[in-house]
């Protein structure tokens, strides 16, 4: 890694970069929201302020509760997510070549992310588990059942681009798939049809992940006063908050790299340049991503957590294995 990566590693579009992503997602998600509601929403630095507000409170640690780990769970949460968004291919360029990978790029990386998302899960099991709450042990036994039934679904629809762009050499990297997923689909049009459903269900996937209307049983409010996260606040609070919007990041970016092409759209000659639009494209596409989610969200009410995984194992789990075994036949024609 030369002096320029490491700048851009903890600038743009690396830790800083993310960070400030995740707050505009946490108020692009409040304000459309709002709006949905006909209310105006926060103002453009309220998540911010609420950040360092936190920041600022005292973080009770209720008694009987391991110190160790109410302390040291947060900051893996929100390490593990941050981690994985910067192995997103967003604007690094590989070898001076035009493919353009994350900060962190090995052939199989595409696995590597699946696992972050796992571990997203187990850790915010966890840390419900660890306070003794029966309210936050409940919820996250809520969001651990849901998001392992969705996880099944998730990784058909993944399949999908990886099919299309499958290549002789066995190299499934997310920046490979950004980079050809839509030459392949230029070479099949019928490719289309897949990718559409596939992407359905990734978006519906990610509001289980980040547990959003119609899927937040884990932390209702009405019932089990925010669920798994109930006993934390201060600093600690701030961190999952934080970490709980860069993994919107991280899952939008994911479906942005898996099926809207990632950060191309428009090459030119000069390198800088090149960087810049990358950058440019993939916030976009992230946005309108991180918008239709929201939208969907100010639509429905909650569900049970008992219809949640019924719609997952009778609904969805089948749509997303049909829709691999099309893009295989199409593969094939």
């Amino acid at each position: 890694m030369n002096w320029l990566e490491i700048v851009g590693f903890f600038t743009i579009p690396g830790i800083t970069f993310v960070i400030l992503m995740a707050f505009f997602i946490d108020w692009l998600d409040r304000k459309i929201y709002a709006r949905g509601q006909n209310r105006r929403g926060p103002p453009l630095l309220q998540p911010i302020f609420d950040f360092f507000k936190l920041l600022s409170k005292e973080s009770i640690i209720p008694e009987g509760v391991n110190k160790f780990w109410f302390t040291a769970l947060p900051i893996l949460f929100l390490a593990t997510v941050l981690m994985g968004a910067l192995i997103l291919p967003i604007a690094v360029l590989r070898d001076n070549s035009n493919i353009v990978t994350g900060f962190t790029w090995f052939k199989f990386d595409v696995i590597f992310a699946l696992i972050v998302l796992l571990s997203y899960a187990l850790l915010i099991y966890f840390i419900g588990y660890i306070t003794k709450n029966p309210f936050a042990q409940v919820g996250s036994t809520r969001s651990l059942l849901q998001v392992l039934s969705f996880e099944i679904p998730l990784g058909f629809s993944l399949l999908v681009p990886l099919i299309i762009v499958g290549n002789s050499n066995g190299e499934f990297s997310l920046a490979e798939v950004s980079k050809n997923l839509y030459v392949e689909v230029g070479k099949n049009p019928l490719y289309i049809i897949p990718l559409v459903i596939a992407i359905c269900i990734a978006i519906l996937v990610m509001l289980v992940e980040l547990e959003e209307f119609p899927f937040d049983a884990p932390v209702a409010h009405t019932e089990l006063a925010d669920g798994w996260i109930v006993e934390y606040g201060g600093w600690r609070y701030a961190f999952i908050r934080l970490g709980e919007r860069i993994a919107a990041f991280f899952i939008g970016g994911l479906i942005v790299t898996f099926f809207l092409g990632g950060p191309y759209l428009v090459e030119t000659s000069s390198t800088w340049a090149n960087i810049i639009l990358h950058i440019l494209f993939f916030t976009v596409k992230l946005v309108l991503v991180i918008a239709v989610m929201s939208f969907i969200r100010t639509l429905v009410s909650r569900i049970r957590i008992d219809q949640t995984v019924r719609l997952a194992w009778l609904y969805v789990i089948p749509l997303a294995i049909a829709i691999v075994l099309l893009t295989l036949a199409f593969k094939l024609v």
